[in-house]
C-alpha cells in the first residue's frame, strides 16, 4: 500500500511507551502516534487512551522517506471517523476543563497560608 500524508488508516498498537503508542500498519509498516497527537488535553496516563493490540484510524502526519517510518495523529481525525464502526478504537482520551481543577483553585490559597505559616514557626524556632 502507498501511504501518503493526510491520509487516515486504520493502524494496530503494537507497544505503549510513557509518551507514545508504537502503530504497526498494512503491509508491516510502522509508526508512532505521539502523546502530543492523541488530543488537546492533557493526558496524565497514554494506557487509558490505547494499549497493545487495541486498533486505531489515525491520520499521517508526515513520512521518514529512508524507512518509511510514518507519524501519525489521533486528534486531527474528524470524530465521527475516529469513533465509527470501522475502528476498533477501545479508549477516547479524556478531557479536561477549568471546572476539573476548581477544588484546587479553592484548596490552594489554603495550602499557601499553612505552608507559609509553618516556615514562619520554623523559623521562630531557628
Amino acid at each position: 500500500m502507498k501511504y501518503e500524508v493526510g491520509q487516515i488508516i486504520l493502524g494496530t498498537v503494537t507497544g505503549v511507551k510513557p509518551y507514545a503508542l508504537f502503530m504497526e500498519f498494512e503491509d508491516g509498516v510502522t509508526g508512532l502516534l505521539h502523546i502530543s497527537e492523541i488530543s488537546d488535553s492533557f493526558i496524565r496516563d497514554i494506557e487509558k487512551f490505547g494499549t497493545k493490540g487495541d486498533q486505531m484510524k489515525v491520520k499521517i502526519v508526515s513520512i521518514d522517506e529512508n524507512n518509511g517510518f510514518l507519524r501519525v495523529s489521533f486528534k486531527q481525525v474528524p470524530a465521527e471517523e475516529a469513533y465509527s464502526s470501522h475502528s476498533n478504537t477501545l479508549r477516547k482520551a479524556p478531557e479536561t476543563s477549568d471546572e476539573d481543577f476548581a477544588p484546587l483553585a479553592e484548596k490552594l490559597p489554603e495550602w499557601i497560608a499553612n505552608t507559609l505559616e509553618e516556615a514562619k514557626e520554623k523559623n521562630e524556632n531557628d
